[in-house]
């Protein structure tokens, strides 16, 4: 820190490299020299202003100091002005005052002493506290060397306390090799052993060393603050990198700020998924399902909730699209909520993470066609969609800490609490106290990081942004579903073993021929029907499913586990089963299951109920029902009849041998679809 001047012989640095003014010209020109390469060049004295105003030049005192002066003024214009007490800085304002007043005097002390005395004597009551004896001439000589050498900065008339002390170990270098050996192999360890731990080895090793040496040539033993002193003296990062990983340093030493900004709404959403925790209970028979998953997409502008989707399914596809579709459309009317939810639109930038269920499907595409680009956050960092974050912590604490069955962050928060026999909620009261607290509650909150509520944000500047809809329903789920090449026929489209037919396509083959191929859109969420793109305008043509009954509103996967089971009774029995039958069937072994296993998950289980009509579920057996003797024989290889369900789940008739049907399907149920099977003595038992 000091001053500079554009005068002959001024050193300064522009741009990294050093110079020095060689000749200042006339009209305001400045003649100066490389030091490094010697080459000479001119410049305006106005350019090199406007480089310094930049921060590109910097003035050099004019001579170079030594290595030991340098390093005294490194630490004290870097360290000691953080450092010094305002006791400190108003005694360097004194000394700098008995430099000033003795500016230009002959520095022999005859002529020193006696001004030394006479500006000590006119010092007020409070400087003579800081000062309270004459100064001797060669500390006033002292400090004015200083001052000159440091170019007049009055830092350099601070005391030197940062330089004070023993700068070299005062360890044998045998010992300091070991310490820094065993630092380096057991404390910056994985393993994070404790000091005492690392202490007690280097002192053993120290002890077998001095086994080997006479008693005058022993190694002194190291004490506890020595190597806490050693260890101190590595950079915090390292250590911590070194004992948790590079990942946890990162995290831990990470630089927060504000990070991407929305100005206007509908600008910038995130979108993420978080399994809440919370049991909820079967709507029929009050049975702990499970924790369900929330996917949420929440404006970074205004913290507006534009969208969510909350099922049993695990994070996918699905899901995502389930939300997006909810945010993009406009909500319907909801007599349960008091305020409107006006949050609807085409987002511009959907941020997302690296889950699979962002990247398995082309969600990049999908989003493209409305004019929404997917930015994708860096692997493993959180942090860069912290507002989602954050927003699922808030619906943890305010939201789910008033619902019984909570389960808590971790099993020593939970204690003895039983979540799932606390648990008295369903899934659909769930979504709807979900959407109450979050457009009643969480929009019309004052909003620490706002200032204002997210509802008066958003209604506040909404009328800034031109707001789109894609330019259909239809057009929406066909954007996120999966593209296909199927043939169509005199039968329809086949795919997933379902035939889909409609008066369209039959229209399609007068036109392009019997049998050609076309492109479809399936839908997950829905195999009921799919859309065919007409060849002629590139239009959707919705298609129902011909089986409408068995099909409308059953999932992709609940189809393909139906699939997997008729499949395997017909293996055995060589006759068709239908996928209805098979629907049936499975139907019913779930709520016999519910029954007979009240402490099994049953998150799985509600996904198959879903949508489906109520079940009847069978009454107990009366208590005098007679035990069923239990048969032991080998599989028979005769097919076997369609599975009975028994009436009474806890006393069913005594059952044949297993056959290799039965087997089967005991597998398929146990491992695929979750649903225990019927053959399980012990439980009825």
């Amino acid at each position: 820190m000091g001053v500079g001047s554009f005068t002959m012989g001024q050193r300064f640095e522009l741009d990294g490299q050093r110079h020095h003014i060689t000749r200042v010209l006339e009209d305001e020109r400045i003649e100066f020299e490389n030091a490094d390469n010697g080459r000479r060049q001119e410049l305006l004295l106005g350019e090199l202003l406007g480089h310094h105003k930049k921060g590109r030049l910097v003035f050099k005192s004019l001579a170079e100091p030594t290595s030991g002066a340098r390093a005294a003024m490194r630490v004290l214009n870097n360290a000691l002005l953080a450092a010094v007490t305002p006791a400190q800085q108003k005694l360097a304002a004194l000394r700098l005052h008995f430099v000033k007043r003795l500016e230009g005097v002959v520095t022999t002390r005859a002529v020193v002493e006696p001004l030394i005395e006479a500006i000590w004597t006119g010092l007020g009551a409070p400087e003579r506290e800081l000062m309270p004896s004459i100064p001797h001439a060669s500390s006033v000589s002292r400090w004015r060397r200083q001052y000159r050498e440091c170019d007049e900065s009055i830092n350099a008339l601070l005391d030197r306390v940062a330089l004070k002390g023993n700068r070299e170990s005062r360890l044998h270098p045998e010992v300091e090799d070991l310490v820094e050996r065993c630092i380096q192999e057991l404390y910056l360890a994985p393993e994070r052993r404790n000091m005492e731990t690392v202490l007690a080895a280097i002192n053993q090793h120290i002890d077998a060393a001095n086994l080997q040496r006479i008693s005058s040539e022993h190694l002194p033993r190291v004490g506890y603050s020595c190597l806490r002193t050693r260890i101190r003296e590595i950079p915090a990062y390292d250590v911590w990198a070194a004992r948790y990983g590079k990942r946890s340093a990162d995290v831990k030493f990470r630089s927060s700020g504000l990070g991407e900004q929305a100005s206007l709404p509908l600008e910038r959403a995130s979108i993420d998924h978080c399994r809440l925790d919370v049991f909820v209970v079967d709507e029929q028979t009050g049975l702990p399902l499970g924790r369900p998953w929330l996917t949420v997409i929440l404006d970074e502008c205004t913290r507006m909730v534009l969208g969510y989707s909350l099922s049993f399914d695990d994070p996918s596809a699905m899901t995502v699209m389930r939300a997006l579709r909810h945010a993009m459309l406009p909500k319907d009317e909801d007599p349960d909520l008091l305020n409107a939810w006006p949050a609807w639109g085409v987002i511009r930038t959907l941020v997302v993470d690296n889950g699979l269920e962002f990247h398995g499907f082309s969600l990049d595409h999908a989003t493209g066609r409305f004019g929404t680009t997917v930015q994708t956050c860096p692997r493993r960092q959180p942090w860069y969609k912290g507002k989602i974050e954050r927003y699922f912590r808030t619906v943890m604490s305010d939201l789910l800490s008033e619902i019984p069955g909570r389960t808590f962050s971790n099993v020593l928060e939970r204690g003895d609490y039983d979540s799932a026999k606390h648990a008295v909620i369903t899934l659909e009261s769930l979504n709807r106290v979900l959407k109450i607290w979050t457009v009643d509650f969480y929009h019309q909150r004052r909003h620490s990081a706002l200032g204002e509520k997210p509802a008066a944000k958003w209604a506040r500047l909404i009328g800034q942004v031109d707001r789109h809809l894609p330019d259909s329903a239809e057009s929406m789920e066909a954007s996120f579903g999966k593209p296909l090449k199927r043939t169509l026929g005199h039968q329809g489209v086949q795919n997933d073993s379902l035939l889909y037919n409609s008066d369209a396509l039959a229209a399609l083959r007068h036109r392009h021929g019997d049998r050609f191929v076309i492109s479809v859109i399936t839908n997950d969420e829905d195999v009921g029907y799919l859309y065919a793109v007409c060849p002629d305008t590139g239009e959707y043509l919705k298609v129902p499913a011909v089986d409408a009954a068995y099909a409308n509103g059953m999932t992709r996967w609940q189809h393909r586990k139906c699939r997997e089971y008729a499949n395997l009774l017909s293996e055995e029995s060589q006759d068709n089963v239908s996928l209805a039958d098979a629907k049936q069937r499975i139907r019913k072994l779930i709520a016999q299951d519910m029954l007979l296993n009240p402490g099994k998950s049953r998150s799985k289980l509600h996904r198959w109920l879903k949508g489906q009509d109520p079940l009847e579920v069978p009454a107990p057996a009366p208590a005098s029902a007679k035990k069923p003797t239990r048969k032991k024989s080998a599989p028979s290889s005769k097919s076997t009849p369609g599975l009975e369900v028994p009436t009474a789940p806890f006393s069913p008739p005594a059952q044949p041998a297993r056959t290799s049907t039965e087997f089967a399907d005991e597998l398929l149920l146990t491992l695929d679809a979750g649903i225990a099977n019927q053959f399980k003595k012990e439980a009825f038992a």
